[in-house]
């Protein structure tokens, strides 16, 4: 604790309340400058306001007044130009890194699989963020107790897909007090919904409030039930123009309903458009008298911030997260009947596409005679028919061993190219509660490993059988399965970096179509180009380490003295695809981990 208290940042602010309450949310002369084409844009401008513990505070202005980017920096998911927040004593990025339960965010779109039930969702984050000392009775009186508050029981077997939009964010925010956080944010929670349903959010983030003892920060364009927050944030061109109750805010502009304060501000663009917020606050005390009980900094107290006892722990390591994650990782899997259909469809089709090119075996070539002929015109005719036959023979062994590891690359794109990308943003918000990177890529590796073992040994199997390829079974599965695996655990780093699984898609069919022309065994390459991309071409090292497995054979003879391309030795071959596995498996786990300081 004493580490954790010398990191923290102190900050000076208004950290009092004037009854003597303390304030647990400070944030003090924030400013966010944001990158346009044409020329920095301040989306925030030096805004300073403090909120006491078990307050519920809405953040209210026009579209484009720096809502989002107000609570987006107050979570931590956007750091700010200048300034500093603090919450219960910590600053943001280290109450983020040592008690990741404390705070919750909750953005405008929510993040969940949508063929998982609404219980299973909430036994998953409870698995993923409870203490492991908590035991499994505790666990489930825990979501009993959530599932109660929120109003779930009636929808705990239906998929989240299915839910209407306000049982959606009920269940959104069910999901985000598993952690018990002290600090809730929420972006547009009530957006889109009915009046009724509307109340009922609010009603119960008032409760959350006042009777859980929680900090509630809502954004919200709603405005039906403004009069049950606390106190209200008011933006307008990402000045801080009020905050207090929504009784002073409509006194202070004269106004009876808040349309009428919106009307203010909108209908006097042109005045107010490049006023700063001194210059909007001075104009509005000379057309209202108003007069902001947090505006002036003359009136705040610089205190300094000791950091507050929490109620919360820290989630349960990546071993104890690895097996939760499998298990509903193996549950997605069988759900997802698209994909499952898909893959059984290449692992069958595939095969059948190489082994119609050889049908009836591999050609053979007939042994030419050492023997002195006397007709010369004989021996050369006989000559030209075994160059003839070994060309042949040559491109075809070659070919067909090169058409099965690129399908197998193929194959492996499919494997992991979107298994990360697609799940960028319920990553981002587990990674937010503390979900351990490795043991979230190493449940989709160890998927990976089981799909390439079951679609390498039906291609190494089915061709061997149809086409009557010599060579040892057990060392042709190994290659081919050390092959789709390197390209598979490539892919998943590539999705893993992406930045939406449709361009992890295309960067991975980009990476399969290099394989063969640059894998020198079609086309030769300059001996300065081969040099460079055969250490980084799996279909290099595939299409070697398999060919080698006929080195005992005269079809190896024939394929070597027919190709420019050197056929690498097959231990190095497994050798260097086991380091592709190696490096692409830490660079996911690199990429996901950097995603947690995005989230």
């Amino acid at each position: 604790m004493r580490r954790i208290q010398q990191e923290t940042e102190r900050i000076d602010g208004a950290y009092l309340r004037r009854d003597g309450d303390p304030r647990v949310l400070n944030a003090r002369r924030i400013s966010v400058i944001g990158e346009t084409r044409k020329s920095p844009r301040k989306l925030l401008v030096n805004i300073s306001f403090a909120i006491p513990k078990g307050e519920f505070v809405a953040i209210v202005g026009a579209s484009g007044c720096g809502k989002t980017t107000l609570i987006r920096t107050l979570v931590g998911v956007q750091a700010p130009s200048s300034g500093d927040i603090v919450l219960s004593g910590y600053s943001v990025k280290v109450l983020n890194e040592n008690f990741p339960l404390a705070s919750a965010y909750l953005p405008q779109r929510g993040a969940f699989h949508p063929l998982s039930s609404v219980l299973e969702n909430l036994e998953d984050a409870a698995g993923l963020r409870l203490a492991r000392n908590v035991s499994a009775k505790v666990k489930r009186d825990w979501i009993k107790h959530i599932v109660e508050l929120s109003g779930l029981r009636q929808l705990l077997t239906q998929s989240y897909c299915t839910l209407s939009g306000g049982q959606m964010r009920r269940m959104a925010l069910a999901e985000a007090l598993v952690g018990d956080p002290a600090f809730l944010f929420l972006d547009e929670l009530t957006s889109g919904l009915d009046v009724y349903s509307d109340q009922e959010i609010m009603l119960w983030l008032r409760n959350l409030a006042h009777h859980q003892g929680k900090t509630v920060v809502l954004v919200t364009h709603s405005t039906y039930h403004l009069p049950y927050c606390d106190s209200i944030i008011f933006l307008h061109q990402g000045c801080l123009i009020h905050h207090g109750s929504y009784e002073s805010l409509l006194e202070k502009h004269g106004a009876s309903t808040i349309a009428e304060v919106f009307s203010f501000y909108q209908s006097g663009q042109s005045q107010v458009a490049n006023l700063g917020a001194k210059e909007l606050q001075g104009q509005l005390r000379s057309k209202t008298g108003f007069e902001n009980e947090e505006d002036e900094e003359g009136d705040i107290e610089d205190v300094p911030l000791e950091p507050q006892a929490l109620k919360t722990a820290r989630p349960p390591s990546g071993f104890w997260q690895f097996p939760i994650l499998l298990r509903r990782q193996a549950r997605f899997f069988w759900r997802d009947k698209g994909q499952l259909g898909l893959h059984i469809a290449l692992i069958v089709t595939f095969p059948c596409l190489v082994a119609v090119f050889a049908i009836h075996g591999l050609p053979q070539v007939r042994n030419l005679t050492l023997s002195l002929e006397s007709n010369i015109l004989r021996t050369m005719q006989e000559q030209l028919f075994y160059l003839k036959e070994s060309f042949h023979a040559a491109s075809v062994i070659s070919g067909l061993a090169m058409f099965q590891v690129v399908l197998l690359t193929l194959i492996g794109a499919n494997n992991g190219a979107r298994e990360i990308a697609k799940e960028d943003e319920i990553l981002k918000k587990e990674l937010r509660a503390g979900l351990s990177p490795t043991a979230y890529v190493s449940t989709k590796f160890l998927q990976i490993v089981g799909l390439c073992f079951i679609q390498a040994f039906w291609m190494a199997w089915f061709v061997k059988m149809m086409c009557g390829f010599p060579g040892q079974f057990v060392e042709q599965f190994a290659i081919l399965f050390t092959a789709v695996l390197a390209m598979s655990t490539t892919c998943l780093a590539i999705s893993a970096a992406a930045p939406s699984a449709e361009r992890a898609s295309l960067l991975a069919i980009y990476l399969v179509g290099f394989q063969l022309p640059l894998s020198g065994a079609a086309l030769a390459l300059p001996d300065w180009l081969s040099n460079v991309c055969r250490p980084f071409i799996v279909a290099y090292w595939g299409w070697s380490g398999y060919l080698q497995t006929f080195q005992s054979t005269r079809h190896y003879d024939i394929v070597k003295q027919s190709t420019h391309t050197t056929i690498a030795d097959y231990r190095v071959s497994l050798i260097v695809l086991s380091f592709h596995v190696v490096i692409a498996l830490m660079l996911a786990i690199y990429f996901v981990g950097r995603k947690r300081s995005k989230a």
